[in-house]
Parts: C-alpha cells; sequence; structure tokens
C-alpha cells in the first residue's frame, strides 16, 4: 500500500494575533525607561512584517504526523529587540518510512549541529543496513565533537520480508529529548528512558531497547521545548499533558494541536503582576508514528526538517 507524504507550512504568527492581544506588549512597556520605550514602540510597528512569513512546516501521512517549531515567544523576542532579528529553530526532526526510521535532534543554543548529525546519519542509513542502528548511532557519537553536541530520540521499526513491519521497534536516546511508547486502546503513555549524556560524548554507548508491538501501540519522539504545554499547571506530568492531545477519533492532528498549544498566547502571574506572553520560549518539535497505520511512501527520499539559523523577514 502507498501513501502521501505531505508538508504545510503554518504562520508562527497569524494575521491579526499582535492586534487581538496588545498586552503581549506590556512586559517591555512596564518600568522601561523612555529611551527604550521609543525603540519598543518602533518595533511593535513594524511587527506586520513577521505575521504570515515566518512559518513552521508540518508533515502528516498515513501513520505519521509532525511538526518543528521555532519558538513563537523566542521570534515575538527577536522582533522586539532591535539589535537581533535573528529566527533560529536548532530542533531538527528526520522522517523516513521506507527505512522505518525515525528521530528528533536538539541542539544547545542557535547551532545547525542537529541538521549535521541528521544529515550524517541519513547518509549512514543509506550505506550500511538500518539493522544495524545501534552501531550506526554509536559511531555517529564517536564522531561528533563536543562542539556539535546535540540530542537524539530514534525510532527504528525494521521490516519482515516483504510482509511489512516487524512486531517489534528498537529505540535509542541521548540526551533531553523525548520518546514516549503509547497505546490508543489502553489509553496508556510511558516514557522509554535513554541516556542523558548528549551526543558527542565518545565515552558513552547508547543502548537500543526492543519494545515488542501491539495493536494500537504508537510512539512520540520529541524535543524538550514540549514542556511548554505544563505551563502553569504544577503536578500535570508530560504524560498527561500530551494526552489530552490526542483526539478520540484518531492520532492525525496530533502534531499540530501540540505545537500550537506551546505556542499558544497565554497568562501567567509574576510576582502578583499578570503577564500575557507567547508559549514557545524554546523551540518545539513533536513526531508521531502509528506503525498500524504506516504505508509505503510514493517517494523513497527521507524528509529532514528545521536545524537552521537565519535572518528574520527583511
Amino acid at each position: 500500500m502507498a501513501g502521501h507524504l505531505s508538508i504545510h507550512h503554518h504562520p508562527v504568527f497569524e494575521r491579526g494575533v499582535f492586534e487581538r492581544h496588545p498586552d503581549l506588549f506590556s512586559r517591555f512597556l512596564h518600568n522601561t525607561p523612555d529611551h527604550l520605550k521609543a525603540g519598543y514602540q518602533k518595533a511593535r510597528a513594524a511587527l506586520s512584517r513577521y505575521q504570515e512569513q515566518v512559518t513552521w512546516p508540518l508533515v502528516v501521512g498515513p501513520g505519521i504526523c509532525a511538526g518543528t517549531h521555532p519558538g513563537a515567544d523566542n521570534c515575538f523576542i527577536a522582533a522586539m529587540v532591535a539589535t537581533s532579528t535573528c529566527i533560529y529553530n536548532s530542533d531538527c526532526l528526520y522522517l523516513d518510512p521506507v527505512l522505518g526510521v525515525f528521530a528528533v535532534s536538539d541542539a544547545p543554543g542557535a547551532s545547525t549541529s542537529s541538521r549535521l548529525l541528521l544529515s550524517k546519519l541519513e547518509q549512514r542509513l543509506h550505506a550500511h543496513p538500518p539493522a544495524d542502528i545501534a552501531d550506526i548511532v554509536n559511531a555517529l557519537n564517536r564522531e561528533t565533537s563536543q562542539a556539535d553536541s546535540t540530542t537524539l530520540s530514534l525510532l527504528y521499526l525494521p521490516r519482515e520480508g516483504t510482509e511489512g513491519r516487524a512486531g517489534s521497534a528498537l529505540a535509542l536516546a541521548a540526551g533531553d529529548s523525548y520518546i514516549f511508547h503509547g497505546n490508543l486502546s489502553h489509553g496508556r503513555l510511558r516514557s522509554i528512558e535513554g541516556d542523558p549524556a548528549f551526543m558527542g560524548n565518545p565515552h558513552v554507548s547508547i543502548e537500543a531497547q526492543r519494545i515488542e508491538l501491539e495493536r494500537g501501540d504508537f510512539f512520540i519522539i520529541a524535543s524538550d521545548g514540549i514542556q511548554s504545554l505544563r505551563r502553569n499547571r504544577d503536578g500535570v506530568s508530560l504524560e498527561q499533558a500530551l494526552r489530552e492531545h490526542i483526539a478520540p477519533g484518531g492520532l492525525s492532528g496530533f502534531a499540530r494541536s501540540v505545537i500550537e498549544g506551546c505556542n499558544a498566547v497565554f497568562e501567567e502571574t509574576i510576582y502578583d503582576r499578570a503577564i500575557t506572553r507567547f508559549g514557545g520560549s524554546d523551540n518545539c518539535s513533536v513526531l508521531l508514528v502509528y506503525p498500524q497505520e504506516l504505508a509505503e511512501p510514493d517517494g523513497a527520499e527521507g524528509i529532514i526538517l528545521g536545524g537552521y539559523v537565519s535572518d528574520g523577514p527583511p
């Protein structure tokens, strides 16, 4: 069975969002010297150029949905602070349904190290059998310098002859990105633990964990930016926050719902003062794989998204 993967681009700032939420600017104008206020007011007047110009990609297809976002609050601060218009997304995601490999990498700071790592991973996967995935990842770890350190959370769904995917999966995790194993039928979602050391630590050997699959199983791979789902919600676990974005009818809208939830406008209280702000103070990526519905894609190429540093709109 063939399936089509499509990429849709959505605006970080929808048209009219700044007019609908004027309180977003309060934190830049409250107790601010007049000479700085003038600069912030000038930046505010120029924000229309960011509306619908800075975008984030969403991938959808049979058994797959994924997205990576530079962080709305990151972009908003860059737009308001006149000395910096850098828009970056250090997160990077990789998906190749033909090989059955899916991954998210998150480099610290404004860096392209995650894309470099996943590009090398893709090259290795086309030169070596994916069955050797643990050896491939550990070889990449030894070749990655500390200056290019980054996380890696990876899922491999091996094939079983010509009959489709096997009844098990392999998961590898390094750093503070996440892999979750869930089941629609049982309503469960659990975190798969990995090694806390980032890629670029040659003394660490990353172990592959084998997971036997059941009907209804799915996997979520994400960067630590999804912690934004827990803002202002003391006592709510990340697993619980993620479960709230699983629609009763299925999983196809999960990635978009999580990304938009992380970056939505919200209100928080700091020292008894209410502040309106965007979510997304960190880059955010999420990739969901539902093996039961996974299909052979029309194209044989893998997809790499994110991992960039660029100037903002002119």
